[in-house]
């Protein structure tokens, strides 16, 4: 019974801290034209609060791919988040942009380490059973995502202070690093190990799989489209479709709880099905369903496929996770921490590149990097399907 009540509490506090990185994730998009408008930066440099965060977010992820044991977890956890409600608390006192993206590179930093720290614990310690787990978490991240920009239209329909959204978040999380500290974080899990067998007996090193650099690919592009979606909608819609910033706030949280709602189904249903196609099917919904966010210029429509977009990307992420703890078990630390990093390294790239090209095209061209990644993301996860079905045809063949 206590054991059971220690893993209560642990994934409780797990739940907490991935709430925290979603209602950041989730609020950068509809601060982007307040910061904008505080430092008075151009729509080609409006990007960059997302790089340097997602920049931070990068470093901690490389970090885990190459340092990760689950008994350094409580390192892990303890003080990246002290150092993410301390530089999100201090935010409020900032007054110039290189000082606000140096500390929006140090929240990355802490908030990478927390997020791929439970990732890699959960799919460690969760067995066969990680898809489960790692869906739920990320709920949590999605309820957070949701939470963010509610937070920012609640909080600027009252003030024009921004900043106070992230003093909010920094004080919200300042009892985690105690309560980690305090938590029985070892022996929690019912194995350490993954019971599943390696799909078709992979090389030890995962480098050497084509398949591993498949789900690279897929992540890098994935969380590229899904920041991009997350951040530059509300500003699309501020600055094209002339809404308020709290109305475009409200508006992008439905994306995110769509996402919140699609994890939920997955970690019930999904998981029956074949993976790598239902991935294909969700980049064709999102392909379709994006453009027609960026297309139509009525209102109720537009919050449907805003919300159907959310809901056909919904599952993508910690399958991403799953299928590569499950083809490698023995390199889940590093299998977890390079597909954070690439999808990272994607949150940097195309949120930032539609800046740029939306300065020479427009900002209603410059969307359609978005639904472009979509169709990538269908044309990769075709050929994981294909790939993987001859693989396990190779090796009925040999036996």
């Amino acid at each position: 019974m206590r054991g059971e009540a220690e893993n209560s509490k642990l994934f409780v506090l797990a739940c907490w801290s991935m709430t925290s990185v979603g209602i950041v994730f989730g609020s950068l998009g509809p601060l982007l034209v307040p910061i904008s408008d505080t430092f008075h930066l151009r729509l080609a440099q409006m990007g960059l609060p997302i790089v340097s965060f997602s920049a931070g977010f990068l470093s901690a992820n490389i970090f885990i791919a190459f340092l990760w044991k689950t008994n350094r977890v409580r390192l892990f956890l303890v003080l990246p988040s002290l150092a993410a409600s301390l530089t999100l608390a201090s935010i409020s006192l900032v007054r110039t942009p290189v000082l606000f993206l140096l500390i929006l590179f140090f929240v990355g930093i802490s908030q990478g380490l927390l997020h791929t720290s439970l990732d890699c614990f959960f799919s460690e310690v969760s067995g066969e059973e990680r898809a489960r787990p790692l869906n739920w978490l990320h709920v949590f991240f999605g309820i957070g995502a949701v939470l963010g920009p509610l937070l920012v239209g609640i909080l600027l329909s009252y003030s024009e202070r921004w900043d106070l959204v992230y003093l909010f978040i920094g004080l919200a999380s300042l009892p985690l690093p105690v309560m980690f500290w305090r938590s029985n974080l070892y022996g929690n899990g019912r194995s350490s190990r993954s019971t599943l067998s390696p799909v078709s007996h992979p090389p030890n090193r995962p480098i050497a799989s084509p398949l591993f650099w498949l789900v690279i690919g897929g992540m890098f592009l994935y969380v590229g489209l899904e920041l991009s979606f997350g951040s530059w909608t509300p500003v699309f819609l501020i600055r094209i479709r002339e809404v308020s910033v709290v109305s475009a706030s409200y508006s992008i949280s439905l994306f995110w709880l769509s996402m919140v709602a699609g994890r939920f189904l997955f970690g019930y249903f999904f998981h029956r099905t074949n993976l790598s196609l239902s991935l294909v099917v969700g980049s064709l919904a999102a392909a379709l369903f994006t453009t027609l966010t960026f297309v139509l210029n009525y209102h109720g429509p537009l919050i449907l496929f805003i919300a159907l977009s959310g809901l056909s990307l919904s599952w993508f992420y910690p399958t991403m996770l799953a299928l590569g703890a499950n083809t490698f078990p023995k390199h889940i630390g590093f299998l977890t921490g390079t597909l954070s990093a690439s999808g990272t390294s994607g949150s940097i790239l195309f949120p930032w590149l539609i800046g740029p090209l939306s300065e020479i095209l427009g900002l209603e061209k410059g969307v359609f990097i978005v639904p472009l990644l979509c169709v990538g993301l269908a044309g990769i996860f075709s050929s994981y399907a294909f790939l993987l079905a001859k693989i396990k045809a190779e090796d009925r063949g040999s036996q």
